[in-house]
């Protein structure tokens, strides 16, 4: 029996909630609504971008983007395989075909050499991955899409909080794709939001989250698109969480501090790299349990399940290699070793921003019991 989950979401009081869904609850205006509206203007001040739309989930953003960027059916995009099935699997709803990077050791996020290297006359797009709230080499990434001509988006499912070189994450590239999901810093129990800089892209995705309708008249169908509203009910849940954003990666960053400094130091054992110029939201703390350590990653998570911990394995298995993608055309960098390396040792550890340092500790002795 599971007694401390991988997760909890930390959430505003229902009466909080209550009020401000209570002018909507009477006027009946529950969707695209007026909190809506001010979530999207919060998003904007929390990332400096000048346009932000909300969504149904992030994943339904993802869908969007390709569509939004006129990408042909057969398009190539690059994308790293270690990261969340939806990065790629929002390609695959658009008939693209996903070419799978190797990650950077240390980091864990896309190398852009590698990129770099798998670019050919087919590729339409690159998109670079905030893993487990740490942002990617952002400017390597950009510098590449602009010599070659290609558009360079980003899936920040976890890094709503995260900067880079002192910028929030949600104005680099053409756009950003955030996740609001329960697993997340800031949640609306599920949502999602994109940020651009980009007015024109802004219109067609504002269209595009609600059919595709003609944002006029709202009658005929001018894109395609899909239902990916968002509700009043999920925007106030998570417009009272984007209020506070700082103070929940803060909360999030201090309990990784704690995980860090008890169990980074374990045999055979390492804990993700933060290179001096970006900040990471805290979405999760992975402990990559190696080779040389005194049980195996698989071991430790079937030990951790018996004492009532739940883990993750995360990112497992890569996507490359997971079922649904080899029904589906894509290709694979030659050399995929630190992606097998990270999804084959890394385990997610309870992490949420209300956890107690009492809980954290529980958490570090079990581990420390198997490891040490």
């Amino acid at each position: 029996m599971i007694t401390m989950p991988i997760i909890r979401p930390t959430l505003p009081s229902l009466e909080d909630i209550l009020i401000m869904m209570h002018n909507g609850w009477e006027t009946g205006i529950v969707t695209v609504g007026p909190v809506v509206r001010s979530l999207e203007e919060q998003a904007c001040r929390v990332t400096g971008a000048r346009h932000a739309i909300a969504l149904s989930s992030c994943t339904a953003g993802l869908m969007l983007v390709p569509q939004a960027l006129g990408l042909k059916p057969g398009t190539e995009v690059i994308v790293p395989s270690f990261t969340f099935a939806a990065t790629a699997q929002a390609l695959l709803w658009n008939r693209l075909v996903p070419v799978f990077c190797d990650c950077l050791p240390g980091t864990c996020t896309i190398d852009p050499e590698d990129v770099e290297r798998n670019i050919t006359p087919q590729t339409g797009a690159i998109c670079g991955v905030s893993v487990y709230g740490l942002p990617p080499d952002v400017d390597a990434l950009l510098e590449i899409g602009r010599r070659k001509g290609i558009p360079v988006y980003f899936d920040s499912a976890q890094g709503l909080g995260a900067t880079y070189k002192g910028q929030p994450l949600g104005q680099f590239g053409v756009c950003e794709v955030f996740s609001l999901s329960p697993t997340k810093v800031v949640t609306a129990i599920e949502a999602g939001l994109l940020t651009t800089n980009d007015s024109a892209l802004a219109e067609r995705v504002r269209s595009m989250r609600d059919y595709g309708k003609d944002l006029v008249k709202g009658e005929e169908m001018v894109h395609l698109g899909l239902s990916a509203r968002m509700s009043e009910l999920h925007a106030a849940i998570g417009l009272l969480g984007l209020q506070r954003v700082q103070d929940l990666v803060k909360a999030r960053t201090e309990r990784i501090a704690l995980y860090r400094d008890r169990l980074g130091r374990l045999p055979g054992c390492q804990v993700q790299e933060y290179p001096y110029d970006r900040t990471t939201s805290g979405n999760y703390f992975v402990l990559f349990i190696g080779e040389q350590a005194k049980r195996s990653r698989d071991q430790v998570y079937d030990d951790l399940k018996q004492a009532g911990i739940q883990t993750k394995r995360y990112f497992y298995p890569p996507v490359h290699a997971q079922a649904i993608f080899q029904q589906y055309p894509m290709r694979l960098s030659a050399n995929l070793t630190h992606t097998a390396k990270a999804s084959r040792e890394g385990l997610a550890l309870p992490l949420y921003s209300h956890m107690t340092d009492q809980e954290i500790e529980s958490v570090c002795a079990a581990v420390k019991q198997l490891l040490a």
